[in-house]
């Protein structure tokens, strides 16, 4: 099995709706063999949710050393402009795939 393919365990804690922010606040319970990579993760709940991924911000995961779960704190926007004007810039870059990330962060080539 790859990395791409794993499937995690999610259940939502708790579900609050902020309209002043257009979002959904999330706190869920994931159940996996190791800390889930944030990445994955954000796809994981995307697909659960059906939603775009886009949309969806994962702030924090808080795993407890010799238990196989971890807390999360997620963020569901109602559509990604918004997303990306609330969401800290390196909230952003950390919800990236390793990849995204080195190409978000390399300076464009400057035009003479």
């Amino acid at each position: 099995m790859s990395s791409q393919e794993v499937e995690y365990q999610i259940s939502i804690i708790e579900d609050r709706i902020n309209p002043l922010m257009e979002r959904r606040e999330l706190k869920i319970e994931i159940a996996s063999q190791s800390t889930p990579k944030r990445d994955l993760l954000r796809k994981s709940i995307a697909a659960s949710l059906k939603v775009p991924v886009d949309r969806v911000y994962v702030k924090n995961v808080l795993s407890s050393y010799g238990k196989s779960t971890a807390i999360c704190k997620v963020n569901v926007y109602e559509n990604e402009d918004r997303a990306k004007q609330i969401e800290p810039k390196y909230v952003q870059l950390r919800n990236l795939s390793r990849e995204e990330r080195k190409v978000a962060l390399t300076p464009a080539p400057k035009k003479e």
